[in-house]
């Protein structure tokens, strides 16, 4: 008996002890548990315990003989049956374990990011997320609120992975600036909000979800993972998007 078997078998689905038993078992053939006891070194109460167990899992089988009762191994072909009817279950049962995951998924989470280096990193999670993002903002705000070397070397970014953005912005607060304008080669479109339109917060949409950020005096902002909330926020989005003024480079 071969502590890699024992190991291999254990991936399989044995303890340790069923391995040892059911190992040992193959060499014997026929046994009583006293032989398999003296064979293995496992005490007897263990053995009829875990033979027990063998017996459910179909790998060892039991017959009388002058008034014993004796053990005899199942062909280790059981093995393999038993793993692909395990495999089998497994996939029957996914459609339903993935609507669980589906269901928990939908539950909002919340994220919060406090002063310039936590700002920074929602907008690093923006860049992974990868998708077109959608946001109202003031670009001086922005700039305020990341630092302008960052700012720059993230949209910079964000153009050489092919990202889009669609921005409804502040018209008293844009700069312009090539890297900042709506313009093809920025990969950005932009249109500016009716007049007397303010927000305190810059608000990004993007996939499943929203980020906030506040970029007056306290610095911070947090991140909603919700496809409800995301649909709503990309709903109210395209509506001020189509009241407001389109952008015409000079």
């Amino acid at each position: 008996m071969t502590t890699e078997l024992v190991k291999s078998l254990e991936k399989l689905g044995l303890n340790e002890k069923e391995s040892q038993i059911y190992l040992a078992a193959i060499k014997l053939g026929h046994f009583s548990v006293l032989g398999l006891s003296e064979k293995t070194g496992i005490k007897r109460p263990t053995c009829y315990l875990v033979l027990e167990e063998l017996r459910k899992k179909g790998l060892i089988t039991t017959f009388p003989k002058a008034k014993k009762v004796l053990y005899v191994a199942e062909h280790p072909n059981n093995l393999l049956k038993k793993t692909e009817e395990s495999y089998k279950l497994a996939k029957e049962l996914m459609p339903e374990l993935q609507d669980l995951i589906a269901s928990e998924s939908e539950k909002p989470v919340l994220k919060v990011y406090t002063g310039q280096k936590g700002i920074q990193n929602i907008y690093e999670d923006i860049l992974d997320e990868g998708k077109t993002t959608y946001y109202i903002a003031s670009a001086k705000d922005l700039i305020d609120a990341v630092g302008s070397e960052f700012l720059d070397d993230w949209i910079k970014r964000r153009i050489a992975k092919g990202m889009q953005t669609v921005s409804v912005r502040i018209a008293e607060s844009e700069i312009i600036l090539p890297l900042y304008v709506g313009i093809a080669e920025t990969l950005r479109k932009v249109r500016y909000a009716p007049a007397g339109f303010k927000t305190p917060y810059t608000i990004f949409i993007y996939g499943k979800k929203v980020a906030f950020i506040s970029t007056k005096k306290d610095l911070f902002g947090f991140i909603v993972e919700s496809a409800d909330l995301g649909q709503t926020m990309k709903a109210l989005f395209d509506v001020l998007w189509n009241i407001s003024k389109e952008y015409i480079p000079n």
